[in-house]
């Protein structure tokens, strides 16, 4: 982009001079022209000297001397001409002016950027739109990407108050908490108070929001990717995650469930959670504590698993009793992505599928069927989608029809 605006490439001092629109000074070159080649003949490279053998026979004629002086010459002349042509590469390459050079360019588009972050009172809805381009293209070019990640650990704490404040801000520490991930995943930052911080954000109302998949994108990242997580931040995750079950919509329960059942399986230390015997008179999970070592997740249960398993979705329901069951060798594990792209609508269209597909030949959904009569063949599963009156107890072909009439 640099280079688009500009009219002409110097090639000299004089055309140097012209130009005053530089990030970086412009070389100071000499001023003589053919100072670059008479730099390129000075390298020269040592001659080994070839010494002849001193028993060689004196039978040996005059030609045959002549013919290995004239070889020897050639040999020689060669390696004369291999070594100025490596020492007039060797200049060419170290000569570059500075726009030429990736990483000026590189540190020119950071400190651009850090100056951007310096500038006070940005709205919203810009930073929202900085904090998702950072993440996405600037951390992969910056020479220094460390530097940002102040900007990132102030974002997050103006947004964390998800709990008591609008979406917006629960959007910024969402997208904050990203940055940071990116950070200790790829550039070794060291952020202790990771896994607390995003212990914050977990609340019924990141569920029902429409940047729900970028959260559960970040969460099953964060928990899945590392398997030496202690057992304490793995409990109070599974326990906290299935109490936001209980509350949140059906598709968010899906994905709650298989992140679960991941867990437990990769972390066979939190299977106390789900194997405790006894009677617990009261649940000692603290949820409101910030503190992950305080929550005492390890000395609670899953019971919300048991409640699960009368869920009215039957998908909830099957899942919710594999949970903990599964057998580590045969089973894989859940593919989180394929639980993420869930909503009321596509839950809806897959059980409409699923019922149309065993309701026979014709299979599909009998929209006048009332819910009362018998079913005709072939439409065993239909399921009613609209409600008609019934005008009699029985059905108009059945024998009884013109008795009990509701009208």
């Amino acid at each position: 982009r640099l280079l688009m605006t500009m009219n002409y490439v110097p090639k000299n001092q004089t055309d140097l001079t012209d130009v005053t629109a530089f990030l970086y000074p412009p070389p100071i070159l000499s001023g003589n022209d053919d100072a670059g080649d008479t730099d390129s003949d000075d390298g020269t490279v040592e001659e080994e000297d070839s010494e002849e053998e001193e028993d060689c026979s004196d039978d040996e004629s005059e030609s045959s001397e002549d013919e290995e002086e004239s070889t020897t010459a050639n040999k020689k002349r060669k390696n004369h001409s291999s070594g100025s042509g490596s020492s007039s590469k060797r200049t060419k390459k170290t000569k570059l002016i500075a726009w030429q050079q990736p990483y000026k360019h590189r540190n020119a588009h950071q400190e651009a950027w850090l100056s951007v972050l310096r500038l006070p009172n940005l709205p919203s809805r810009t930073q929202k739109r900085i904090l998702q381009h950072l993440s996405t293209y600037v951390l992969k070019i910056c020479p220094s990407p460390l530097r940002f990640a102040e900007y990132f650990t102030r974002s997050f704490q103006g947004g964390s108050n998800a709990t008591t404040s609008t979406t917006n801000n629960s959007l910024t520490a969402i997208l904050s908490l990203h940055g940071l991930f990116i950070l200790m995943l790829d550039h070794q930052l060291e952020y202790p108070q990771f896994y607390n911080s995003l212990y914050t954000l977990l609340h019924p109302r990141v569920l029902y929001t429409k940047h729900r998949s970028r959260f559960l994108r970040l969460l099953s990242q964060a928990l899945l990717s590392n398997s030496m997580l202690p057992a304490y931040v793995v409990g109070s995750y599974c326990k906290k995650l299935c109490r936001l079950a209980l509350n949140g919509p059906p598709s968010g329960s899906l994905f709650v469930l298989a992140l679960v059942s991941n867990l437990l399986r990769k972390h066979g230390e939190c299977a106390c959670l789900i194997h405790r015997r006894g009677v617990i008179a009261e649940d000692v999970f603290v949820e409101e504590v910030d503190d992950l070592i305080k929550t005492r997740a390890l000395e609670s249960s899953l019971w919300e698993l048991a409640a699960l398993e009368k869920h009215y979705h039957p998908a909830i329901s099957t899942l919710a009793k594999s949970v903990g069951t599964e057998d580590d060798k045969t089973t894989p594990m859940h593919d989180m992505e394929d639980f993420m792209a869930h909503t009321y609508k596509s839950l809806f269209e897959q059980e409409k599928k699923r019922l149309g597909s065993s309701g026979g030949g014709k299979g599909g959904v009998d929209k006048n069927h009332s819910g009362g009569g018998n079913k005709k063949k072939g439409g065993g599963g239909r399921v009613s989608l609209t409600f008609v009156e019934p005008e009699s107890l029985f059905t108009k072909d059945d024998v009884f029809g013109d008795f009990f009439d509701c009208s």
